[in-house]
């Protein structure tokens, strides 16, 4: 019965590849066998391909559809060829969480090149910060991690709460942890595949290299020399970065794992064809986003800049929130979840207290904050200052406090005391300063205090 079942799989496998070569260019196809030279070299010749393990991580463009269809077909002309092929981990990302719609259309992708029952490839997905197998169903709602959470809260409280900035550095942080989830796991990783091109690397390994240097106080070591390590020490930021407490990142033992360079192949291996109808993607004319930006939901970014808005309108009573969705999708229910709160658990009325940042310089905006969301707080006004304080004041006060911010008591006070060494103040300062792409932002908006 495995005879049968293995000559079986061998067919599908074939006629998968087939379908591929079809809807490739001609151009396509050279740069393919290309491809395939540079993975057997860079295993260390055709002996060595089967132990060869390669990284992927899937964003929600063509540009990472593309790239995954063409491994998939060097993986498979490899293994007409040869005894074995190489191993790949795919590694599905969309942050700050992968909606369902998302969801669906990977499976269709795997689907697609027969990927999910191929012993020779592993599927995962980001969740609520680890690595899970991959699964489109609900059961990938996993409880937000808290640490996360809290790091994201203080650092919009402490530096900027622009939906860029939340959703901008940070997210190459959180994503950045994932890979190093990936990377401490056995086996271990040879190589990481990529379709970014080399001058966005670029400005992505200066921008790393110069945040490790705020993050480590005793400056950059040889551990942060190779790619892993690099990673490794962007993923112990994303959990510290935001924290009130300092703490210094200690430098993990990494495996060495290289970047592949497709730049000279890309070009050829990325250009529009047909590969988008045999993956099942649904792309618009002409729509796309950065390779920096891929792993981003839009949808989350979106959500973020209307409640902004709200935020910066003159005072008015208080409407329920109205958000941007897909179509199809209830609105009542979406203006309930913004998509960065459910992804980190926070509720809208924190999500909301953390783009006013009331509680900062001694809560200057806090009396703004209270007319525009809570006014029924207003005659607490004086006794929430006396809580911020450290003084004796109503446990109600200090249960409000906590449960309209999502933050303890202490952190509050630290807050609003503004008690922050001048080494996390630098390293925060620095992640404040770059989007999702990395670019230069201007000085935030004091509008909201």
């Amino acid at each position: 019965m495995s005879i049968i079942h293995d000559q079986a799989m061998h067919y599908i496998y074939q006629q998968v590849l087939e379908r591929l070569l079809r809807h490739m260019s001609q151009a396509q196809r050279a740069s393919l066998q290309l491809l395939i030279q540079r993975l057997l070299v860079a295993a260390g010749g055709p002996d060595y391909i089967g132990n060869f393990r390669l990284l992927v991580v899937q964003g929600s463009d063509r540009r990472s559809a593309r790239l995954l269809a063409v491994l998939r077909a060097a993986q498979l002309s490899i293994a007409l060829r040869a005894p074995v092929t190489f191993k790949l981990r795919v590694l599905v990302a969309c942050l700050p969480a992968t909606s369902s719609a998302l969801l669906e259309q990977h499976e269709r992708s795997f689907s697609a090149l027969f990927m999910q029952d191929d012993p020779r490839v592993q599927l995962e997905v980001i969740s609520a910060g680890t690595l899970v197998p991959f699964h489109r169903r609900p059961v990938l709602a996993l409880e937000p991690w808290p640490q996360a959470r809290d790091a994201l809260l203080q650092f919009g409280h402490l530096v900027d709460a622009r939906p860029e900035v939340l959703l901008g550095c940070r997210m190459h942080l959180e994503l950045a942890d994932a890979i190093r989830l990936a990377l401490a796991g056995q086996p271990c990783i040879d190589a990481l595949v990529t379709a970014m091109p080399w001058c966005q690397r670029r400005r992505f390994l200066a921008w790393a290299r110069k945040l490790l240097r705020l993050g480590v106080e005793t400056g950059p070591g040889p551990s942060h020399a190779g790619m892993g390590s690099l990673l490794a020490g962007l993923g112990q930021l994303h959990g510290v970065a935001g924290l009130l407490a300092h703490s210094a990142i200690e430098p993990e033992a990494q495996a060495l794992m290289r970047v592949l360079a497709l730049d000279d192949l890309l070009p050829q291996l990325l250009s529009e064809g047909e590969l988008d109808l045999v993956m099942g993607w649904r792309f618009e004319p002409g729509q796309d986003c950065s390779a920096l930006a891929a792993f981003l939901d839009p949808l989350a970014l979106a959500q973020l800049h209307e409640l902004q808005a709200r935020c910066q309108a003159p005072l008015l009573p208080r409407a329920p929130l109205r958000l941007v969705s897909y179509q199809g999708e209830d609105r009542a229910q979406a203006a309930q979840q913004v998509r960065l709160g459910k992804a980190y658990g926070i509720g809208p009325v924190q999500l909301e207290c953390l783009l006013y940042r009331p509680f900062v310089d001694r809560g200057q905006g806090l009396e703004r904050f209270l007319r525009s969301r809570h006014a029924d707080m207003l005659v607490a006004l004086p006794y929430l200052h006396r809580a911020l304080q450290g003084e004796p004041c109503p446990d109600a006060v200090k249960d409000w406090l906590v449960n309209t911010s999502g933050l303890a008591l202490a952190q509050l006070r630290t807050l609003y005391a503004g008690r922050l060494d001048e080494g996390p103040r630098r390293l925060l300062a620095s992640l404040a300063r770059r989007d999702v792409e990395l670019r230069l932002l201007p000085p935030p908006d004091e509008a909201l205090g």
